[in-house]
């Protein structure tokens, strides 16, 4: 009875291994030549030289000056007696060139200084929620720039230079927020 158990064991595991068993058709693909094309043929132009220019004579013709037509003579101005008092030297002294900081009207100054006090103030709290010691160097150097310019800012805003100090507060916020992600 044994026996008949391990023949039976034998022949079912013969059998399931042919039923497991896929047929595979062995056949060479062929595989095209990858062979660059030849390269194009050259076309190689054939310039002759250029034949000598023929010296020009120039023709003779009386040399006669030619003259712009006369305008005609500007009326003279005269300045005008002037009624008032001021000194003369006012007038000639240049006027003061435009101012190189540019500040906002002069109503709005004090809402856009409170706008850019709130930008430095989130920008110093997002700083300040940054653990500074786990930034890799790329990190650690944007925290540092975003200081610079929150301090760089309060610098303008002291100087009355408020677009720009509201630029660096503006970068400073933004690199804060960028940090604490």
């Amino acid at each position: 009875m044994m026996r008949m158990r391990a023949v039976a064991i034998v022949l079912l595991s013969v059998s399931l291994g042919a039923c497991a068993a896929k047929a595979q058709v062995r056949t060479e693909i062929e595989v095209p030549l990858l062979d660059p094309p030849p390269p194009p043929p050259r076309v190689v132009a054939i310039y002759a030289p250029e034949p000598e220019p023929l010296p020009l004579t120039p023709a003779v013709e009386p040399a006669t000056p030619v003259r712009p037509p006369a305008r005609p003579p500007r009326p003279e101005q005269r300045p005008e007696p002037s009624t008032t008092t001021e000194p003369v030297e006012s007038a000639t002294r240049p006027s003061p060139g435009p101012s190189l900081t540019l500040t906002p009207t002069a109503g709005s100054e004090s809402q856009t200084v409170a706008a850019i006090r709130d930008l430095l103030g989130r920008a110093t709290r997002d700083l300040a929620r940054v653990n500074s010691a786990t930034l890799n160097t790329d990190g650690r150097a944007q925290y540092d720039t975003a200081r610079r310019f929150i301090q760089q800012a309060e610098d303008a805003l002291r100087a009355r230079n408020i677009v720009f100090a509201g630029k660096l507060a503006d970068k400073a916020a933004t690199m804060a927020a960028v940090l604490v992600r």
